[in-house]
């Protein structure tokens, strides 16, 4: 069977990741796949063979956005010059993104022309970006392809739920959870290396979501404890926030250092396995992979759940009941007036990007989420907020008592370490991912064309659009 893997480019990240596991898993486990990469950027790394640059393909805004037709053209050539033939399928990651509107209506042409396709859904243009949705506006109505050829995977339970609801009456969508590396599992030899003593880490590169404000907020009230984040930002727009934290968390002598993983003496490994624990603040994830590779390093896992994300994972028997889903701190120790005053601006910018109108009692839904019993969750609000709230509970021991209590570092057993292995482990191999990818690649390769309709996307942002999902660190 020939496949054609299809995304925007291939820099080190998540799909890249994801798009390298799919094709080392069938490596180790199934032998009988033909793949060709396509990208619109080279590749650098070693784990794809054989990958296409194609011109037209990279991100692309739209007054600049290539042709449609032309796009599909070279998506098809080149796919036929390395496979030899047609492919018998498409895997094509994140269509729908609004990162190259060009692509999305290549996309649908290749549905309209019988082609099977696999449209893998990392991220969506509904949630939180509305930038990237207005660059669709041209695409709308082609945005969602549907078809007995054509099929949906999702990363978790949450995007799965959305995505059925958006298929209602159409061929289902799968559940497509990504795999861990075998390489993931490997554990460094002990050795001495010059790092703080206690070091909980923060295995992520400094991305706004990542709320290293609540790290920040942990470093407070674990004065013996020592917190570090990886890697600082590529993105030049989070850049001022990630120094401001950096030098606002040295102004209060906190316990916590940002890119530890920057030193060039330190591997990865090295930083893993000196660390007492791992820990996560993620206000949002796609799959959720810092959920589950910890237990494999054989490190313990505290601090904040995304329940929407993880509850797969219970299913899957990972323990993931001492994790908080709030970090709550009394509402009164900041101006609930310009606490309400942000919460309402950000709704009303946010509808109006999505060019939707603010529903009557969209301030109230917003607010009653965030703010609870008197209490308001740390991890919802923005910068300038948690500021305030870490400077204060850095001068209180009752509140840092109170974060203590919450955060619940340290009290967990080996038992459970074990047992969340194992079942990261039995669940989430890569030989798991490639038996269930081979039998999809299975069916859509031998399924019969079908006339394209599309879906109507605004199910989605319906689902996305909620004011009672709003989340201050997730604004534009």
């Amino acid at each position: 069977m020939k496949i054609a893997v299809v995304h925007y480019h291939l820099e080190p990240g998540g799909v890249t990741r994801v798009i390298e596991n799919t094709l080392d898993a069938f490596d180790q486990s199934q032998g009988r796949l033909q793949f060709v990469v396509l990208s619109g950027r080279p590749y650098f790394g070693q784990k794809i063979k054989d990958f296409s640059v194609i011109e037209g393909l990279d991100y692309s805004d739209p007054p600049q956005t290539p042709d449609p037709t032309q796009l599909r053209e070279s998506l098809e050539k080149a796919a036929r010059e390395s496979l030899g033939s047609a492919p018998d399928l498409w895997h094509v990651h994140n269509h729908s993104l609004g990162k190259n509107p060009a692509l999305t209506e290549a996309i649908y042409q290749l549905a309209e022309r019988g082609n099977p396709l696999l449209l893998h859904i990392h991220d969506f243009a509904e949630d939180g970006r509305p930038g990237n949705y207005r660059a669709l506006s041209a695409v709308r109505n082609r945005l969602y392809p549907s078809a007995s050829h054509i099929r949906y995977a999702a990363l978790n339970r949450r995007d799965h739920h959305f995505l059925a609801d958006l298929s209602s009456g159409h061929p289902a969508p799968l559940l497509l959870p990504n795999a861990i590396p075998e390489q993931a599992h490997a554990k460094s030899p002990c050795e001495k290396v010059d790092l703080p003593e206690q070091l909980h880490l923060y295995p992520v590169r400094a991305v706004r979501r990542k709320n290293l404000g609540e790290l920040a907020l942990l470093a407070a009230a674990h004065s013996d404890l020592h917190f570090a984040n990886s890697l600082g930002p590529t993105n030049p727009q989070f850049r001022l926030k990630y120094e401001r934290w950096k030098a606002f968390s040295a102004e209060r002598d906190l316990p916590l250092t940002f890119g530890i993983g920057e030193n060039p003496d330190l591997s990865f490994s090295q930083v893993v396995t000196a660390s007492q624990a791992l820990v996560t603040t993620s206000v949002a994830e796609g799959f959720g992979l810092g959920f589950l590779e910890p237990w494999t390093f054989g490190k313990n896992l505290y601090g904040r759940n995304i329940p929407e994300v993880t509850e797969d994972f219970a299913v899957l028997g990972l323990d993931l009941g001492h994790l908080y889903s709030r970090m709550d701190l009394p509402l009164d120790l900041l101006s609930e007036q310009e606490i309400e005053n942000r919460i309402a601006s950000v709704l009303k910018k946010l509808y109006a990007d999505y060019e939707r109108p603010l529903p009557k009692k969209a301030l109230d839904m917003a607010k009653s989420s965030i703010c609870q019993n008197g209490k308001i969750d740390f991890g919802r609000l923005d910068e300038p907020f948690q500021e305030i709230l870490v400077s204060i509970v850095a001068d209180s021991t009752d509140l840092g008592r109170a974060i203590q209590a919450q955060s619940n570092l340290g009290n967990l057993s080996n038992r459970t370490l074990k047992a969340n292995c194992s079942s990261v482990l039995k669940n989430f191999s890569q030989h798991a991912y490639a038996e269930r990818l081979w039998i999809i690649y299975k069916e859509l390769a031998s399924s019969k064309h079908g006339p394209v309709d599309n879906l109507d996307g605004n199910v989605l942002l319906k689902h996305f659009l909620n004011p009672e999902r709003i989340n201050l660190l997730r604004t534009e």
